[in-house]
């Protein structure tokens, strides 16, 4: 499904039917979960955040600006999401379980050694991207993860372009010092 795809369903969804907002939500419904899950690290609070994000976008989407992407649009209120979440974990001093970060892609035609190396390099991936600040987080994942430019990336956040990219810039070098300790450890 396009992008103008998107748009129509979301004009579709305006004039009243409810279902076209179903196709929007299938589609993106994957990408918003994965989002949610790298930036929380956690899979309840995630599967929560990402319905929390089809909701508020049905129910705001008398605001989304027909002449630009939906999808970023709703990443954004994805992040937004996420944003307040973990400012509430902040503020109630819970700490991050990296192991409940991990959503595993090994697939049934791997081989068992292959699958498990799969895993433990996601593990150690997720448990990395936890260690970073919000902001390097959210525009790491953003970026590398689900493919947005800078400037969609500053649309979302409310960023400056150049900030975004200090922070993914900052976000690169704090992953490859972290994973380079984990591989310093694996080879002793």
């Amino acid at each position: 499904m396009s992008e103008s795809e998107d748009r129509i369903l979301a004009a579709r969804v305006l004039g009243g039917d409810k279902n076209a907002f179903g196709a929007l939500a299938a589609k993106h419904r994957d990408a918003i979960y994965s989002f949610a899950l790298r930036m929380l690290g956690d899979r309840e609070q995630a599967y929560d955040a990402a319905q929390e994000t089809f909701i508020r976008a049905y129910t705001r989407l008398d605001t989304f600006d027909q002449s630009r992407r939906f999808r970023p649009w709703l990443f954004a209120i994805a992040a937004n999401i996420c944003s307040d979440l973990l400012r509430r974990r902040r503020d109630r001093d819970i700490t991050l379980g990296a192991d409940s970060a991990i959503h595993a892609l090994a697939t049934d035609d791997m081989a068992p050694p292959e699958a498990a190396a799969k895993r433990d390099l996601q593990r150690t991936v997720a448990a990395a991207l936890q260690h970073l600040a919000q902001a390097e987080r959210t525009v790491v994942i953003l970026k590398h993860i689900h493919g947005f430019t800078y400037e969609e990336i500053s649309e979302m956040t409310g960023m400056p372009v150049g900030t975004a990219k200090s922070h993914a810039h900052r976000a690169r070098r704090k992953l490859a010092e972290l994973l380079q300790h984990v591989e310093r450890d694996d080879a002793r």
